[in-house]
């Protein structure tokens, strides 16, 4: 089953930050959505023929688009082997002192938290993963990584 979404659309409008994309593939609409730095949720509708399925994902799209949905760009669609990617949009407003950015994908959740404090920049980041397995084993590639690059633990 590819991942390539046909369709990737988002809404982002005052507390309101979501997306939802879409695919046609052998008769059957697969729709990805929920809120913007989340993998969201999929369902799957078996719609039996292509131009079936197509004809839903042109309308329920139309609906999307109607209710201020905008197209998302390369940016929502571009993972091919997994989930696409979705950032987190932040109002140029809320970047003057604080924000928060999410980037999902592939079941793993980055977060960012910047705060400017007197002349510096600070950020804090925390990654989620499905469970503490999958954590522990990127905890070990960073730290790897880290030794090979020459860094020493103290």
């Amino acid at each position: 089953m590819s991942e390539t979404w046909e369709v990737s659309l988002q809404l982002v409008d005052g507390s309101s930050k979501k997306f939802w994309r879409a695919r046609v593939e052998s008769g059957t609409l697969y729709v990805n959505y929920g809120r913007i730095g989340t993998g969201g949720q999929t369902q799957v509708k078996e719609l039996g023929t292509d131009d079936k399925a197509r004809k839903e994902l042109d309308k329920v799209a139309g609906s999307k688009r109607k209710k201020g949905y905008e197209d998302a760009g390369d940016a929502v669609g571009a993972a091919p082997s997994r989930a696409a990617p979705v950032l987190s949009v932040v109002p140029a407003e809320e970047l003057s002192t604080a924000a928060t950015l999410s980037f999902s994908a592939g079941g793993r959740t980055i977060e960012a938290r910047l705060t400017v404090d007197g002349g510096v920049l600070k950020t804090e980041v925390a990654e989620r993963f499905k469970g503490d397995e999958d954590a522990a084993a990127a905890l070990a590639r960073a730290r790897k990584a880290l030794l090979d690059d020459g860094w020493r633990e103290s």
